[in-house]
């Protein structure tokens, strides 16, 4: 039977996608593998342009907080929980808009929280592109946004994007460093419209313990 140009376009494209998909497996084992799909829990500290900033994801609950501090006090808190979200702002709580809840969201798919296989499992992995510098760029799609992950020929993730809300955001992800044998990028710089980021991490806990407490408002000022 003679194949239609459709069927030769769908072969080479589950080609390209067993391709693709093998990419983002080599990039999870280069950056811990199992060690790195074990991650439930994770607590970050870091400075965001000269102001401290610590946040906390609990993967399975689906829960992010992401806290400034100034003068040992936090000075504004926005909590993420199964798409909804609240902001804490001079002692007032406001709800979160859905375009930066859409944002939080997509921390459990982007970077490398992305590359954990479960998370790999849940994304359409569409295809694969050659960039400079032998890197390759790898598409994903879930719930409606767009996951990019850009990989250096030691399978090492070296930029990142995502679209979701109709928002572009993208990060140059450098300074490697191994944590409880995970290796993670301790230096971000995030691109989102005009606006640009950088963020120097100070230190990463895997798996550490949360209680009510850690998702509590703020108390007053």
């Amino acid at each position: 039977m003679k194949q239609t140009g459709k069927t030769e376009t769908t072969t080479q494209d589950l080609i390209h996608h067993h391709d693709a998909k093998a990419l983002l497996l080599d990039a999870n084992n280069a950056h811990g593998g199992r060690k790195l799909d074990t991650i439930k829990t994770l607590r970050y500290t870091a400075t965001i342009m000269g102001v401290k900033a610590v946040s906390y994801v609990d993967i399975q609950d689906n829960k992010i907080r992401i806290e400034l501090w100034e003068n040992e006090k936090v000075i504004s808190t926005e909590q993420e929980e199964n798409g909804i979200g609240w902001q804490w702002l001079n002692g007032k709580k406001a709800d979160m808009p859905p375009a930066r809840i859409a944002e939080m969201k997509s921390t459990f798919y982007s970077g490398l929280l992305g590359l954990r296989k479960p998370a790999i499992n849940q994304m359409q992995v569409l295809h694969m592109q050659k960039l400079k510098n032998n890197t390759y760029s790898v598409q994903c799609k879930l719930d409606g946004n767009d996951y990019i992950f850009a990989i250096n020929n030691q399978n090492q993730l070296v930029a990142e994007a995502n679209k979701t809300f109709g928002r572009t955001s993208v990060s140059a992800l450098s300074d490697l460093r191994p944590v409880q044998g995970i290796m993670i990028p301790f230096h971000e710089v995030v691109t989102s419209g005009i606006k640009k980021l950088v963020i120097q991490y100070d230190s990463f806990e895997i798996n550490p313990v949360f209680n009510a407490d850690t998702w509590a408002v703020p108390a007053g000022m």
